[in-house]
């Protein structure tokens, strides 16, 4: 499988019973998006990073990788995106693509 990597503007869901999900150190995460054609939504798993230097307000700025060799078909500047860790982790928009 190919590795993708994003960056995106989230506004993280306040914990539920943990600790908070972003900002934070680099984890592991689920990230729901949504075909351009289709509509169909896929689930994909990703390294979501944030740097304690980049919160906006309320909103995070993370880098995701992203795992799955069709992930440009789902998630391209502007797409919609959902982060879940054991639950709701936030709700965002995917910035750019970040070719390394």
């Amino acid at each position: 499988m190919r590795r993708f990597k994003y960056q995106a503007l989230i506004t993280p869901r306040p914990p539920e019973g943990g600790h908070a999900a972003l900002p934070g150190p680099p984890c592991r995460m689920v990230v729901r998006a949504r075909h351009h054609e289709t509509g169909h939504s896929r689930l994909f798993p990703a390294l979501v990073s944030t740097s304690e230097e980049t919160p906006l307000g309320n909103e995070v700025l993370a880098s995701l990788v992203v795992t799955g060799d069709d992930a440009p078909d789902w998630l391209a500047p502007g797409d919609p995106i959902a982060l879940w860790r054991e639950g709701p982790a936030g709700n965002g928009v995917i910035t750019r693509r970040l070719f390394v």
